[in-house]
């Protein structure tokens, strides 16, 4: 069958039809940025695997709702690896091995969700230098992108610790006893 405009139902594809894939930096890139962006990605792989980790514990211990979250931390992470390999291509590079750190144990929630909290201030850390840098380099799409990562980093850590303020108010209205007017 060959493709006839007056067939019914046909369509052309359009611009549109394809994603756009930015080009390829054609400057030379940048040392520090790369670095910023190597360690971003062991960062971001790292606290995406201690978050599925702490899925994992959190869903033996039937803490169910924690075990979803944690998972939606994890995803979230691997997009933003997903945009910085993106950004390491554009500017000609490819990741050259990422060192993750281990997951960390937690025997409960208070623990775990303390050990997310102290992987999302390192990314903040992180992306809050890796921003001045830029911005004082006048690396534009690098500063846009690290922007975006801290903003999204600093929402995740507000996350985590709404989760603990409110695991701990169950715990205390779990141990408050029950009194009678009798």
């Amino acid at each position: 069958m060959r493709y006839s405009p007056r067939m019914p139902g046909s369509v052309m594809p359009g611009a549109g039809a394809y994603p756009q894939v930015p080009q390829a930096q054609t400057v030379a890139a940048n040392s520090q940025i790369l670095g910023y962006l190597g360690r971003a990605l062991s960062l971001e792989f790292s606290a995406g695997q201690h978050y599925l980790a702490q899925a994992s514990l959190a869903k033996f211990r039937q803490e169910i709702a924690y075990a979803e979250n944690f998972v939606i931390l994890a995803n979230e992470e691997f997009q933003h690896a997903n945009l910085i390999t993106d950004r390491m291509v554009a500017q000609g590079a490819l990741p050259a091995g990422s060192i993750l750190r281990p997951a960390g144990p937690a025997t409960n929630m208070v623990e775990a969700l303390r050990s997310c909290e102290e992987r999302e201030v390192a990314l903040i850390q992180l992306y809050s230098e890796a921003s001045q840098y830029c911005a004082n380099f006048g690396a534009h799409e690098d500063l846009m992108l690290f922007n975006r990562l801290l903003e999204e980093e600093q929402s995740q850590l507000m996350r985590v610790q709404t989760w603990l303020d409110e695991y701990y108010r169950s715990l205390t209205m779990q141990q408050q006893p029950h009194r009678s007017f009798v």
